[in-house]
């Protein structure tokens, strides 16, 4: 963020704001854009300035006069992204100019909070009172129109430029994130996704209706689909909303009221005899709400009520239906505790595995246009109508491509390609992210690897044979390429050993080359903040590993950044490339002459190390051709005995430099790491 957005930002704080909002003065009458008072946050609370708002159902719902619990005058608005311009006293979580999505679901994470602390909900009813009261937890509006009061809104309020809301509400997300599609995140495409992930843990394989495809239905289709279902079936009463239906993973659609034979119930059950494994109600019509849960599977089929139903309206059904193995269940904000897991939902859209972009079908700017983007909702062919109601000041980052995600070992296998602005071209990464061991479970560290020469981001992650035990102990394992590649530069493919596929984790001198090959600064410090602003991995917690070249790459990472990892290991690695041709070689190529390397030589920094001291394993094949005229352990074991820093070098009898080699070992190196990380007590 810019100094003078921050500025700008602190420049209010402690003051009562004037700001335009708008206000419902009463139901069923358009919103009034007007001046109103935003008095600052009182302790525990946070005023925010909203960035951007996208147009929920359940405002209308409310503007409309359905709401049992609906209060006016109020501000409407929940469903928001916005950057924090003051915060109360005994704030912690959040600071002047971190982006936030205030969640109308609150999560206090108090260890005496029962709620919080199940894995089963996310229904926080610290400020629940309040909260329905349109007021905020001390039982006061810090909202006002020339001194008459205002109400809150489902603890948001975000049809305004400035709102306060409870810290407990305000769930930190990333700074590059677009906001304008972030704000979708607050209720609907959210519910939607929970509704399927937590609520009823929708199985590969099985089978999945939806009444109602707007926004919401959308989402659990979207949702279903990743989850694997094999056959999603869509119903409305609209043939025009098919279309998007099945393009974002519907099997086929059905218009429940030309239907043939004019029966929904009958055709859906005409497709899957007993019923289907799972159906959701995204209508709020409760006679909707029976028909999903009848078409539920005979003996296990589950229901889940997700669209609100109108003031005073009543669900009911034969009991049979539930005698017979159907279970009816709903849904608030999809199950997603929303400090702890909105920032993760940013993160899987930031890295393109769950767009957003297909929701939003209308965009409005500026805060005068609310009323407008009320009747494109009303209008039928709105899905999400965004408003833009002030500018952040923030850049969004430039997001990578998702080329692959493939199961394996208890977690998945992404690849993507990103800008590197080190390296300023596009590079390929890898990363191995393990399941969550459980919902309440910390994010899992990393482990950097580094490969050799001539290899990219793929040949460890296919061959080395790590993913099993990374799997089991929850760590979360990176593999960069060697290299930029294809930035034309004439003699890159020139040789094996230098250029292409052989960066040598060095930053680069000469001319030629200091232009894109900075693979140092890319896998130190740009890679690992890619990644922990991503990924749902803890940001501090790393160690580094890696083969050959990339084994000189961990130790001199470790070397250089004191620190910065918690352990470090090698195997076969180039220990004195100053002293053998491969480094020669790179060194006078990309730094100009090899005195130049000495700084990125393992056997030289060691002399000088001064830092924490983990313990460096180190393997070597006894069988490696380059053992003794490439990579020299021998020198870096008796420099290590020199420094007094502790190192384990094991060779390994008729071993050699192959895959073979590490696949063999790499259990033991995964042990060695996971036990500095804390996920195995320490020997």
């Amino acid at each position: 963020m810019s100094s003078a957005m921050m500025d700008a930002l602190k420049a209010t704080n402690g003051q009562t704001i004037t700001c335009k909002a708008a206000v419902a003065w009463e139901a069923k009458k358009p919103l009034d854009v007007t001046d109103i008072q935003v008095a600052p946050p009182k302790a525990g609370e946070v005023r925010v300035k909203i960035i951007s708002n996208a147009l929920c159902h359940t405002d209308i719902y409310t503007l409309d006069g359905h709401d049992p619990e609906g209060l006016f005058p109020c501000v409407l608005g929940h469903e928001a992204a916005a950057i924090v311009e003051s915060v109360g006293d005994g704030v912690t979580s959040v600071v002047v100019g971190d982006v936030v999505i205030p969640c109308y679901t609150p999560e206090c994470k108090k260890h005496d909070c029962i709620f919080c602390q199940s894995p089963k909900t996310n229904l926080c009813p610290s400020i629940r009172s309040t909260q329905g009261q349109g007021l905020m937890p001390d039982g006061t509006s810090r909202l006002s129109k020339d001194g008459k009061q205002i109400f809150h809104f489902m603890g948001c309020s975000t049809f305004a430029e400035y709102a306060v809301i409870a810290e407990i509400s305000a769930a930190k997300i990333n700074p590059g994130a677009d906001l304008d599609k972030m704000c979708l995140l607050g209720c609907g495409v959210a519910t939607g996704w929970g509704a399927v992930f937590n609520n009823t843990k929708v199985e590969p394989g099985t089978t999945v209706a939806v009444f109602g495809l707007g926004a919401l239905g959308l989402s659990v289709i979207q949702a279903a689909k990743c989850a694997g279902a094999r056959y999603i079936v869509g119903v409305d009463i609209n043939d025009a909303k098919f279309v998007k239906a099945v393009e974002m993973g519907a099997t086929e659609c059905v218009n429940s009221m030309t239907c043939e034979g004019g029966d929904v119930k009958a055709w859906l059950i005409g497709k899957e005899k007993w019923g289907y494994d799972y159906t959701f109600d995204c209508t709020g019509n409760v006679n909707v709400m029976r028909t999903a849960l009848e078409v539920a599977h005979r003996g296990w089929g589950e229901s889940c009520v997700i669209g609100v139903a109108a003031a005073g309206k009543e669900i009911s059904t034969r009991p049979f239906q539930l005698v017979t193995g159907r279970n009816w269940k709903g849904t608030a904000f999809g199950g997603w505790k929303s400090r702890t897991e909105v920032p993760k939902l940013v993160q899987t859209v930031m890295r393109g595995e769950m767009p957003l972009e297909p929701y939003i079908t209308h965009t409005f700017q500026g805060l005068e246009n609310v009323n407008a983007s009320i009747d494109a909702l009303h209008g039928g062919e709105c899905l999400r109508a965004v408003v833009h109601i002030s500018d952040s000041g923030l850049t969004p980052s430039k997001l990578p491509k998702l080329k692959g995600n493939v199961r394996v070992d208890g977690g998945w296998m992404k690849q993507l390609s990103h800008w590197s602005e080190a390296c300023n071209c596009e590079m390929t990464f890898s990363v191995f992210l393990p399941d969550q061991l459980a919902r309440g479970a910390p994010p899992p560290p990393v482990l950097y690897y580094l490969s050799g020469l001539t290899c990219s981001d793929e040949n460890a992650r296919t061959k080395a044979n790590f993913a099993a035990e990374a799997g089991k102990v929850g760590l979360a394992v990176v593999f960069p390429d060697t290299s930029p590649r294809g930035v034309n530069i004439p003699t890159q493919d020139d040789s094996w050993d230098f250029g292409s596929g052989a960066g040598f984790y060095v930053d680069a001198t000469t001319e030629a080359w200091s232009g894109h090959y900075k693979m140092y600064t890319y896998i130190t410090k740009e890679l690992p903040e890619l990644i922990s602003g991503i990924f749902p991995v803890d940001p501090h917690r790393r160690s580094i590993t890696g083969h050959s070249m990339g084994g000189h790459g961990a130790m001199i990472a470790h070397l250089k950044n004191p620190g910065m990892y918690s352990s470090v290991s090698a195997f076969a690695p180039i220990c004195n490339p100053s002293a053998v041709p491969w480094g020669e070689k790179a060194f006078t190529g990309y730094l100009g002459s090899v005195d130049a390397g000495k700084a990125y030589d393992a056997t030289e920094l060691v002399k000088s190390y001064s830092g924490p001291k983990p313990c460096i394993l180190i393997d070597q094949g006894t069988a490696d051709g380059f053992m003794n005229n490439q990579l020299k352990p021998g020198n870096f074991s008796a420099a290590c005995g020199e420094a007094g820093y502790p190192v384990q070098v094991r060779m390994q009898p008729l071993y050699d430099h192959s895959y073979y080699f590490i696949a063999t070992f790499m259990r033991d190196h995964v042990d060695h790491h996971a036990r500095a990380l804390g996920l195995r007590p320490k020997l």
